[in-house]
């Protein structure tokens, strides 16, 4: 019976691969290709001081939470309403939003990522690092569940230990009913927590899928960081198509891989079937960000040439958007109704990036949307 499940497993995993198109990992259409809209269509709806909003979202109230991320380790805003006026509010409140190393189970240490599913509920991760270098504070690593239209949390879930290693840096999350599925750029791998047992595994470990294994373009130009820190360009930016069928990921340096759920969550499947099950989707530029709209399209940020483009479910490729704006653009957000919204960080222009001693970023940094134009060919 063992050799049959295994026979059997086997052959499903074959046939799946083998109904994809022949060319599917490596796409013809090109990255260089005439963009659809015109500057006009980026429309800047937010301004923002101090703060880099790595992560956005927007409500059913047409609210933008933006999300900070914490480079050193100053005791400012995690998490913030960003008001019609340019002003901060802090989310969901003050007690949240100030450090406490000591008790962290009911504030932020080191907020890395953040979405919003349909039922408003949004799914906070809180890497437990309170500024790039250092180590995992275990204890406040967690998911943090806080529910948009009352702004309470509705629960906390702690990250289990045995999924957090010496060099661990949890970041990117990504949520379909009651499976989440996090990224480790520090120790490459992807996290799977099943909120019904309050279980972890580590998965696709040491793949090179997750390492930012090419050049990090932005403007046209190579980076590195000033030091040592290269691991900041793992797998950062993760994904899961709306039916929770896919799982796509992909690391600062592109490209991007997908994977079926279905061979994450079974606990059987071994690591060698894991990785015949991954695959190159598409051959991405240098990215901040990617996030799967309501009707399966991505959209990838592209800090190479300050673009973006979106790769629809029929894995037609177009380039939306062109413009000098968008400046190092980070993680995008796709609301029900298919606006897209764009955070611009100037990563490069940081202390950490920018080999100098001090930051060069231009402030105040923008937020951006645009309306993708209808689709041609799903």
């Amino acid at each position: 019976m063992v050799i049959l499940k295994s026979f059997t497993r086997s052959a499903s995993l074959a046939l799946a691969l083998s109904l994809l198109p022949p060319s599917l990992a490596y796409s013809k259409q090109k990255l260089d290709q005439p963009a659809l809209l015109s500057s006009d269509a980026l429309k800047e709806v937010a301004t923002i001081n101090k703060y880099l909003p790595d992560y956005i979202v927007v409500d059913d109230n047409k609210r933008m939470i933006a999300q900070f991320p914490r480079f050193t380790d100053e005791q400012g805003l995690s998490m913030a309403v960003v008001k019609s006026d340019n002003t901060l509010v802090p989310y969901p409140n003050q007690q949240w939003n100030t450090i406490n190393t000591q008790d962290p189970s009911n504030n932020f240490i080191g907020l890395a990522g953040m979405t919003l599913t349909p039922d408003g509920n949004l799914w906070v991760l809180d890497s437990g690092i309170s500024k790039i270098g250092d180590t995992t504070n275990k204890k406040a690593a967690k998911i943090v569940k806080i529910d948009t239209k009352t702004d309470q949390v509705v629960k906390t879930y702690p990250i289990p230990e045995n999924v957090i290693l010496d060099k661990s840096a949890l970041n990117g999350i990504a949520v379909y009913q009651n499976h989440i599925y996090l990224a480790d750029r520090g120790t490459p791998a992807i996290v799977i927590y099943d909120l019904n047992t309050g279980k972890a595994r580590r998965l696709l470990e040491n793949s090179p899928s997750l390492y930012s294994r090419q050049a990090v373009i932005v403007n046209n130009k190579m980076i590195k960081p000033n030091s040592d820190k290269t691991s900041q360009f793992n797998v950062n930016q993760i994904a899961v198509s709306p039916d929770g069928r896919r799982l796509y990921y992909q690391a600062v340096s592109g490209p991007l891989y997908r994977i079926d759920t279905m061979y994450l969550k079974d606990a059987t499947y071994s690591p060698a079937e894991l990785n015949e099950a991954m695959m190159i989707w598409f051959k991405t530029p240098s990215s901040g960000g990617i996030v799967c709209g309501p009707d399966g399209t991505i959209y990838i940020d592209d800090i190479a040439t300050n673009s973006i483009y979106r790769f629809t479910t029929g894995r037609i490729l177009n380039k939306l958007i062109t413009d000098e704006r968008l400046k190092w653009p980070a993680h995008p957000y796709v609301d029900k109704n298919n606006q897209l919204y764009i955070p611009t960080i100037q990563l490069d222009q940081t202390q950490i990036l920018n080999k100098q001693d001090h930051s060069t970023i231009e402030w105040p940094l923008k937020i951006y949307s645009l309306t993708p134009p209808p689709l041609q060919n799903k």
